[in-house]
Formats: structure tokens, sequence, C-alpha cells
């Protein structure tokens, strides 16, 4: 099957029959579209052409010509209601899923209700992926009638994990607000349609009687399909944040703030916790592993360094720990969701009365399992498995590792695995 653009939907699948080749008739490069439980096996991408893999979508065994695009969505690019969402109208509450093109809502600028056209109204499915960390999986949040205030919202309301609800002039992700009890992802839904609904300019509107937003064009309208009535469609840019109605606030100081007033409520509502809390260690269960698969643990740690005997003829060692984002362990109110090891400062070798400054994690932009360079260039997180080349010496040596800060870190149950150690 040859291809200018199109999609695979939930349930579809297209297998070693997709060509996806040339430029369309307005001079852009052709796009196929993946949607989220939709599948493409051993499709053959052509030169300016396209394949966008939405979050969910499958594509196996792609081939790539020169000048191709290819790229994979992830969760975030779902911003959205569920299915029974009510929004304000001008004539009342109206589901989502029943709203259409040029039909009238409730926007609210600077507090006074002024009514807003539809401008578009688009569809789309989303397959959750448990695999992943359930703000990235695709799970729906729950936000419990009355978790905000009395009668906020006047009934559970389900939107995806990126949605923006509206408070105090700005917008804030849902996903910060995440507190397990009155606002949870509702792990029992896995597979659900999801709408929005674009407005002629970006506005603040009401659904389920909370404050939150109408679509926002960023660049992800082709992970939807139009529901209702269609239309030609002229595009324009993509819009930023700001092009919005509002800002947007991922602030540690203003995401907080909210949280505590809706965890607050939900400690005078006696709400109990959805989801199992995982316990904490701060203990980073540092050790090295070399190339050859042995394990290098501590012989002590004094003054915040980890020191450790490397045997002769090792020539680059990889900073082994457990690992966390700042986003589960601390709270969901820090906008930091890179996935820490420890943060490591100075680096040193100490090799008979010689001693060695190792600074290649702090001068070497790309190198495996660690994270960009703090802001000083003095100091870099690794990701839990960083790779940190030492040179190779026929003598044993001592590594010093400064560990500036670790953890903390969920407690997993410890699998009992077989390890060589070095030495």
């Amino acid at each position: 099957m040859v291809s200018d653009a199109g999609h695979v939907y939930a349930g579809g699948s297209s297998v070693s029959d997709s060509i996806i080749a040339g430029n369309s008739q307005d001079g852009n490069g052709d796009t196929f579209y993946i949607n989220s439980g939709g599948v493409i096996t051993s499709a053959y991408v052509g030169s300016a052409a396209a394949l966008i893999v939405q979050a969910g979508g499958t594509s196996i065994a792609t081939t790539l010509e020169a000048g191709s695009t290819y790229d994979v969505l992830q969760a975030e690019s779902e911003i959205c209601f569920l299915p029974g969402s009510l929004i304000k109208t001008p004539s009342g509450i109206t589901p989502v899923q029943d709203l259409s093109m040029n039909d009238e809502v409730i926007a609210y600028v600077n507090s006074i209700e002024v009514i807003r056209h539809i401008t578009w109204v688009g569809r789309s499915y989303c397959t959750v992926r448990p695999h992943l960390p359930d703000d990235e999986a695709g799970y729906p949040v729950r936000i419990l009638k009355n978790a905000v205030a009395e009668g906020v919202p006047f009934k559970d309301m389900l939107i995806t994990s990126e949605h923006c609800l509206f408070f105090d002039g700005r917008f804030i992700p849902v996903r910060m607000l995440v507190n397990g009890r009155s606002v949870f992802y509702d792990k029992s839904i896995t597979s659900y349609d999801y709408y929005h609904i674009e407005t002629d300019e970006h506005a603040v509107i009401m659904a389920d009687g909370v404050l939150t937003e109408s679509y926002l064009d960023t660049g992800n309208r082709q992970a939807f399909y139009q529901h209702g009535k269609l239309v030609a469609f002229t595009p324009s840019r993509n819009l930023t944040w700001d092009d919005a109605a509002a800002p947007l606030d991922v602030s540690q100081q203003f995401a907080e703030n909210i949280f505590r007033h809706i965890e607050e409520r939900a400690d005078q509502m006696n709400l109990p916790h959805q989801n199992k809390t995982a316990e904490l260690t701060y203990d980073p269960d540092l050790h090295l592993l070399t190339q050859t698969g042995d394990v290098i643990r501590q012989i002590r740690r004094q003054n915040g360094r980890a020191l450790f005997m490397i045997p002769a003829g090792t020539a680059s060692v990889t900073l082994m720990s457990r690992t966390s984002r700042p986003y589960d362990v601390v709270g969901p109110f820090i906008d930091d969701r890179r996935v820490l090891g420890v943060l490591v400062g100075m680096v040193t070798l100490l090799e008979g009365a010689a001693s060695i400054v190792v600074d290649t994690h702090l001068t070497q932009e790309e190198l495996a399992g660690w994270h960009c360079t703090e802001s000083s260039r003095t100091m870099r997180w690794t990701k839990g498995d960083a790779v940190l080349p030492l040179g190779l010496s026929s003598e044993m040596r001592v590594l010093s590792v400064e560990v500036i800060a670790a953890g903390p870190y969920r407690q997993h149950k410890e699998q009992p695995v077989n390890l060589k150690f070095a030495g």
C-alpha cells in the first residue's frame, strides 16, 4: 500500500504493506500517524515523508530513507477530557462528547463570563502503558467530588495527567496535584476515548465545576481525529504558552501551595490512600561494575567520599546505584521527573604516591549514564549506571568519588541475583 498520508487507529494494523513516500500536493512531506492502540509493521518511510507514532502506538521494523522523519510522541501529548466531562455552556452543562463545532461555551476573562465559539472538536484513544511511571503511562487522573472546595468539582472529574487546571490566574498540570487520595491515577481504567475542544481564542473554561483550559494547539492536533461534522481546516502555526489565556506555572512554590490545600481537604474528608505508599531509603547502594561484569564494593566512606579498590587492568567502571525521581519521592509538586542516581562532584585516583584528578564526567557532555552537568559544572547527576573512564593501568589503584547528594529512593524488595565480585 503506497500512502500519501493517513492514520492507523486503535485495533488497526498495517503489516509489510505500507510505503509512505513523496510530497503531498501542498508541497509538504506526507505524514502517516499511528494512533494509540494502532500497529504498523515493516513500513518504508521515504525521503521527505514522516511517520509519527502517537503515545500508545506501535511501530515495528521500520525502514527510514535519508531525509525522512520518525517521531515517537510521549504521554505528555494527551491533554484532554474523558467522556462524561460536563462543559459549561450558555444553555447549561453539556457532555464534552456531545459538543460540536460552532457550539458556544462559557469562558472566563478576569473572572467575567464571556461566550466563546468552538472551532474544533478532537477525539482520540489511549491504551495505558503500565510498564511506565504512572504519570507517563496514560492512566487518567480522577479528581473526587469536592476535592478542591465544596462543589469543586461537583462530581468526580476524569482528565489526562497533563491537562491543566486554573488557579489564581495561572494554569498547572493536574499531575502536579496528585496526592493519591482525592486526586489520583485511576488504574481501573486501562483504555479510553478522550476529547478536547478548541475555541476561537485559547480560553479558561469550566468542566465539572472546575476552571480548566480549552485546547491549545502546540503541534499535537494530529494525535486526534476530528469529532463530529468534517470541515476543511487550514493549519496555522503551532502555538506556545505565550499564546495561552494565562501563563503556565510549574514552580514548586505555586504548585505546592495548591497541593497542600487539596491535601488538607483530603484530611478533613478522611480519605484513604488509593495506592500503597512505598518506603523510602537514603542508602544509594553505590558500587562499581567493571567491563568484565565484576562488582566492586566500597572499602569505606569518609567525609562524603566513597572509596573503592580498582584492580589492575581496569580501564573504566560504571557507577551503579539506586535511582529515583524527585517527582515520586519528594512530591509531584516538584516538576523534576529525571531519573537520578547520585550527584557526583570531584573524582580522584590514587596510584602509588600520585593523586590524579578524573574530570571526564564534568568535561565530556556525551557520556553514557549521566545527566547534563549542573550550571556550576562542578557536579553531575548519574542515571544510576554512569560510565566513568579511568585510563588503563597495570597497578592497583584507589578511586575516590565525592557524593554530594543521594536519595531518597523508593525501597524495593530485593531480588536474589548472582554477582561476581572483584578482588
